[in-house]
């Protein structure tokens, strides 16, 4: 398969969620609250609205609270943790400087908490908490955020990005809880993963075309499970240049493989890229070591002004044979 193609300065938004992926999981994101008597501080991981803490959890799902002195910033060793309303909220666990609520019912609560500073000291505080029955539930594919369907290699831990909402689009967040119905048996559910922005899932080894379907409104994904062997293509590649790529100059490059169209999200296998024109550009792979997650880099250097030709190869497309695309790219002076 054969694609000449100039690629334009700007984030291709078919694969951006991908790069928004990885960012995210490098980033330690957090809302953090001063407890009601001003003792202590409380935080959770966040991945939206970070300002707002009051986020309400989600009624049959967990939240990991961490609990410091509000003085020093260092961790409090807790001896004890309650709510005042446990149809609302439960303390699930605690230990160390954290401990764990569950949503079992909407409204409000108060969350009691005591323990002991690294200094020593005695000290109780308590902050305020709410609950909520989710009613609007998003799916979200991370090669393609808008996309209704994606698909994933056979044999692969995968991730579904989802998000509960309010009706009027706040946002519930809270782990373990993922309602959702898997049609087929090629897609199942890690339900014990503990993520707040992903569903962990596993495909099989036989290929088959699964729907993911919401059991709070409805919504639904597919998720088209195919073997490498049936790679046929590659998507544009999203260049990471703000600019322009002048002679000397090297950026880097991601890309996706295709199967009859659709894209393979979170590819896991091997992929060559060269440049076709050497006197033009310098291509090289740079993905990083066969454990990661982020296969699909590569770079592309200046060597002189000119339209900078290059493949890209997955070795173990169309039946092993190799799936090509060709693609270009200008390089300024």
């Amino acid at each position: 398969m054969t694609q000449h193609r100039t690629r334009a300065h700007r984030v291709n938004p078919v694969i951006r969620g991908a790069l928004l992926a990885a960012v995210a999981t490098s980033l330690a994101c957090t809302s953090t609250i001063t407890g009601n008597e001003g003792n202590f501080t409380f935080s959770y991981a966040a991945d939206d609205a970070l300002l707002d803490f009051n986020k309400p959890v989600a009624v049959g799902a967990r939240l990991d609270l961490l609990v410091a002195s509000a003085d020093d910033n260092l961790p409090v060793s807790l001896t004890d943790a309650s709510t005042d309303d446990p149809a609302v909220m439960v303390v699930a666990e605690y230990g160390g400087a954290s401990l764990t609520l569950e949503g079992t019912g909407e409204g409000n609560v108060l969350v009691e908490v005591a323990g002991t500073t690294v200094g020593g000291e005695e000290l109780t505080d308590s902050i305020n908490m709410n609950a909520a029955v989710p009613e609007v539930h998003q799916l979200i594919h991370t090669c393609d955020r808008q996309g209704e369907r994606a698909a994933y290699l056979t044999d692969e831990e995968i991730l579904v990005e989802f998000e509960f909402q309010r009706s009027n689009g706040s946002p519930i967040i809270g782990y373990g809880y993922y309602p959702i119905t898997l049609s087929g048996s090629a897609v199942t559910l890690d339900a014990d993963a503990s993520g707040q922005l992903w569903m962990h899932l596993q495909t099989g080894s036989t290929p088959e075309e699964v729907t993911m379907t919401s059991d709070i409104d409805g919504t639904s994904r597919t998720l088209v499970v195919v073997d490498e062997g049936s790679i046929d293509g590659a998507i544009e590649p999203l260049g990471i240049v703000w600019e322009d790529i002048d002679v000397g100059d090297t950026n880097a490059f991601y890309v996706l493989p295709t199967v009859g169209g659709d894209i393979v999200c979170q590819a896991q296998t091997p992929m060559n890229a060269t440049s076709l024109t050497p006197d033009i550009c310098e291509v090289r792979d740079t993905d990083p070591d066969p454990d990661s997650e982020e296969w699909g880099w590569f770079s592309i250097t200046g060597v002189a002004e000119g339209t900078c030709e290059y493949e890209v190869t997955y070795t173990a497309g169309n039946g092993g044979t190799g799936a090509s695309a060709t693609f270009t790219f200008p390089i300024q002076p």
